[in-house]
């Protein structure tokens, strides 16, 4: 009986456990593997990757951090949901704030160079009171993903978010010095034809992380707070959305759902966004419950940063 033969013999999982054993305990390379088994070297990434989705390759990294997180919560979020990572922070962890342990589990997964990208509102910046706990990194740049909010800054921070992070992470802010959204498309075409602003525009293109906060559709959703786009209300914007990320309107199914306000968004644009290869969202509360479900449902976050209470949340809804 051939190599090939006596795979055909053995069980899916038995066979992806037996690859799995060869590579991460026996230490065996890729190369080593498909000529033991007469496979295909891409034939082994492949059975590797399977092997890890289905479960039979778990790994656990030890952190500091351990005994704050809701670990089997994030397996349940992370089984419904594919995800990169899924952090859920205990509800008895009482005095540490959900900022502190945010700023320590983004200190172990950002970059150290390259650029990361930064949305705005009142969790990044409380977050972001927090990211002087993280190590330095004077070899990142901090890029502003959309517009800011102008004379509204102080009521829902954008640029002053950018400046915290930077600050706290020692590394460069580049701000985007335009409205998160122009009263039409034609006044955003202009913004875009500046020759500062298209060079920030090159740079969102080019980032290698993000991090954002998960707005809603309700009464204080922060694009109706600040009045950023006059006449917008609550019962108009849940008719079609239930959340969004910078500003780009998404259903539940997590499909962008305003293309008519997305295309007067000055930044990152929907498909700029899907292209950054890690995408964190930082949320919590039950106010925000559909528009995390929502951003999960269409794979728009890879990380999700939450709470027990906002985690429990999401499971009871099947």
């Amino acid at each position: 009986m051939t190599k090939t033969q006596n795979n055909e013999h053995l069980s899916k999982e038995s066979f992806l456990e037996r690859i799995s054993r060869m590579y991460y305990v026996l230490e065996m390379s890729q190369q080593e593997i498909c000529e033991q088994l007469n496979i295909g070297r891409s034939s082994v990434a492949r059975f590797l990757s399977e092997a890890r989705e289905r479960g039979i390759v778990q790994f656990q990294i030890r952190s500091d951090l351990d005994g704050c997180r809701h670990t089997d919560l994030e397996s349940q979020l992370m089984k419904r949901f594919k995800m990169k990572d899924c952090v859920i922070f205990r509800s008895d962890e009482s005095g540490t704030s959900f900022e502190v342990l945010a700023s320590q589990y983004l200190n172990s997964i950002l970059p150290t160079h390259g650029s990361i990208g930064l949305g705005w509102g009142k969790t990044l910046h409380a977050v972001g009171t927090q990211m002087h706990l993280c190590d330095p990194r004077p070899g990142l740049k901090v890029i502003q993903l959309s517009g800011g909010s102008g004379a509204k800054e102080e009521l829902v921070p954008a640029a002053t978010v950018i400046q915290l992070w930077a600050q706290s992470l020692r590394c460069r802010p580049i701000l985007l010095p335009a409205p998160a959204i122009a009263v039409n498309v034609e006044v955003k075409n202009s913004f875009l034809q500046d020759p500062s602003i298209q060079e920030i525009v090159s740079e969102i293109k080019k980032i290698d992380a993000a991090v954002v906060g998960i707005g809603h559709t309700g009464e204080d959703a922060t694009i109706i707070t600040s009045n950023l786009v006059p006449g917008l209300g609550s019962q108009a914007l849940s008719a079609s959305s239930v959340g969004d990320l910078i500003f780009h309107f998404y259903n539940e199914k997590g499909v962008f759902s305003e293309p008519s306000l997305s295309s007067r968004v000055v930044g990152a644009t929907p498909e700029e966004f899907q292209q950054i290869e890690l995408r964190i969202g930082v949320a919590h509360g039950v106010s925000k419950k559909k528009a995390i479900q929502g951003a999960l449902q269409g794979q728009l976050i890879h990380v999700l940063i939450t709470t027990e209470e906002t985690a429990r949340e999401l499971l009871a809804t099947e």
